[in-house]
């Protein structure tokens, strides 16, 4: 192990893995919104009956207000709409971790990514030094860690696409023994799909990069797909059991979220014509002469092609400034999302970031307008093309991902951009006059995150917010003219500036985290109050609040309709009917007086714990 990784960086992956773990231990088992909750219950859905179908007293009262967000309608009643590895792979680690069973999980393939993160900087630039610096970027100066001690599967995800990736990079350069790792490449891009769909991404991305690098391109790809179409068909057929469709993409029909495969018909008809160029830039080039600014023409005008129209376009240049730059231009209308007078935009009590907002040092990037990339070419335009293709699709539909404090559809990406990023280092510090530059760096990072933490505790939505996208564009604009005008001079300003950078994302990491962790607290103590309510009882409340509740068949979790608000009254009476209470959380009460007015509430004298303050009249 240390021959491949070195001593240092195996000793400095172990020291993060023991960090992982010990804080994965420590972490709060709370679920921090109702899709972790939905995760939650398939686990226990396939643990106890070794299927994906959801109770929650629907066959006793045939109530939509029981068909709990996110839930799909299948052939034999409810079950989560998220795919089914989350659940198989829950199942079989709670009787060791029981309720931390996901966050077990996600801490696995966390450790799993440190090491697989080492090996694609490794690959990509043969330095031991670029690999253990994107090792530290990665655990300390992005957002990826705070998913390690989550429920939801974006850790896993992040640990099987980088695993594919780096499986399929290890053949690019071969004209022999190419089958084994390309075909276990596609294999683990279709278990990836298993926990979250958008594994699938990395297809193009290999696609493109096989065109052009690979030395047989034809043998490379075939052997992925050998790998990746027999998982994807068993994929296929688990949906065929959970949605009655073949269709492996399928999110079912559910009331909170679907997955509509053709509003990505346009995307793909670009990705075939931008796969036709490359095949005719890759015969009339050769294998290695291509240069990347050809690459980056070719992937412009896909970008273009994308966007033909006036709308198109506007959806393109709006979704690259909300989701990557500054995310108080997004447009969500939901109740949740409130614009703020001091210019900022809360996201259900989250100042939600943009990608450049969560990582300010993104802005060194710039640097690559006019730096010589120094030989670097190919590995360069391979993480820039693994960028690019992964983000368009949320781009172009400008979807930021609902309840979180930053952008978790592009955590795949972050261990590319952290090696990136690595090197991007390494060139500045070859041109610095300081001696040790490293330490520059490191204590402008240190110094920078030590006084954010101590001037600013808590979730200050104009730091995260507004401060982030100013410290973005200096950074920016300091390292394009670095780029063009490098020298001993250029090259201490822009470490300096990108030690700043780094240590004030590593500060929203830490905050951010102790963020979702206080939340999960707070939901984890709802849930074990909700034990001390006797049953039977129905519950109209925040279901992530009461997920005991699942597992225990006299108690019931409702919430209103999704759009109108209302209640089930004939449900509501049939509940009463049948020796059911019926509580109702805090803030639902006003709702539902409005839209239910044929109901009476009742303050409960002696409340239920937490938010459960009224009791529906069962007498009236």
């Amino acid at each position: 192990m240390t021959t491949a990784f070195g001593r240092l960086g195996a000793a400095l992956i172990l020291a993060f893995s023991a960090i992982l773990v010990l804080a994965g231990a420590l972490s709060s088992e709370g679920l921090y919104l109702i899709d972790e909750l939905i995760y939650a219950i398939g686990v226990e859905a396939f643990r106890t009956s070794q299927s994906f179908e959801v109770q929650n007293g629907f066959k006793a009262f045939g109530s939509e207000d029981l068909r709990i967000w996110l839930l799909a309608k299948g052939p034999n009643g409810f079950t989560p709409q998220y795919p089914p590895g989350t659940a198989i792979a829950g199942a079989g680690l709670t009787w060791l971790f029981g309720s931390k069973a996901l966050i077990a999980l996600n801490v696995c393939a966390g450790v799993g990514t440190l090491w697989v993160t080492h090996a694609v900087a490794r690959r990509l630039f043969q330095s031991a030094d670029i690999a253990n610096l994107s090792v530290i970027l990665l655990t300390i100066c992005t957002f990826w860690a705070e998913y390690v001690f989550a429920h939801w599967p974006h850790a896993v995800t992040v640990f099987l696409v980088n695993l594919a990736f780096l499986l399929f990079l290890n053949v690019i350069d071969r004209k022999e023994y190419v089958f084994g790792s390309a075909f276990l490449s596609g294999i683990a891009i279709g278990v990836c799909m298993f926990f979250r769909l958008d594994g699938l991404l990395l297809l193009p991305v290999i696609t493109i990069v096989t065109i052009l690098y690979a030395r047989i391109p034809i043998v490379t790809l075939s052997a992925g797909a050998a790998g990746f179409l027999p998982v994807a068909a068993l994929l296929a057929l688990i949906n065929k059991t959970k949605f009655d469709t073949w269709n492996p993409l399928s999110y079912g029909t559910s009331s909170g979220g679907s997955s509509d495969v053709t509003a990505y018909l346009p995307l793909l008809s670009v990705g075939i014509i931008i796969a036709g160029c490359l095949v005719l830039l890759r015969l009339y080039r050769g294998t290695r002469k291509i240069d990347p600014r050809i690459v980056v023409g070719v992937l412009g005008l896909g970008v273009l092609l994308s966007s033909v129209s006036v709308p198109a376009m506007n959806k393109l240049v709006t979704g690259i400034n909300a989701i990557l730059i500054d995310a108080t231009t997004i447009s969500d209308w939901r109740e949740g999302v409130r614009p703020q007078a001091n210019g900022t935009l809360i996201f259900w009590g989250v100042p939600k970031k943009a990608l450049a907002q969560s990582l300010p040092w993104l802005g060194c990037l710039a640097l690559l307008l006019g730096m010589k990339w120094g030989g670097r070419q190919r590995s360069v335009s391979i993480i820039l093309i693994f960028f690019v293709v992964w983000a368009l699709p949320f781009i172009m539909r400008n979807w930021h991902g609902g309840l979180s404090p930053n952008m978790r559809y592009l955590l795949p990406t972050l261990p590319v951009l952290g090696i990136l990023a690595a090197w991007i280092i390494q060139t500045l510090e070859q041109k610095c006059f300081f001696r040790k530059p490293r330490l520059m760096l490191g204590l402008s990072a240190f110094l920078t995150a030590c006084i954010l933490l101590l001037l600013f505790p808590g979730q200050i939505a104009l730091l995260h917010q507004i401060a982030t996208v100013y410290l973005f564009v200096i950074i920016a604009v300091l390292l394009a003219l670095a780029g063009f005008f490098l020298n001993s001079v250029t090259a201490a300003v822009s470490l300096f500036v990108m030690g700043i950078g780094l240590g004030a994302s590593s500060f929203l990491a830490i905050d951010d985290i102790q963020a979702t962790q206080n939340r999960r607290e707070v939901t984890a103590q709802r849930s074990n109050d909700a034990d001390m309510i006797t049953g039977p009882v129905v519950i109209y409340g925040s279901p992530e609040s009461f997920a005991s509740a699942f597992s225990d068949p006299q108690k019931l979790v409702a919430l209103p309709h999704v759009v109108t608000g209302k209640i089930d009254t004939e449900f509501v009476y049939a509940a009463c009917q049948a020796g059911y209470r019926v509580l109702v959380a805090s803030w639902m009460v006003e709702n539902i007086s409005q839209s239910n007015s044929d109901l009476r509430l009742l303050e409960m004298r002696t409340p239920a714990p937490d938010t459960l303050s009224h009791q529906i009249d069962c007498l009236q």
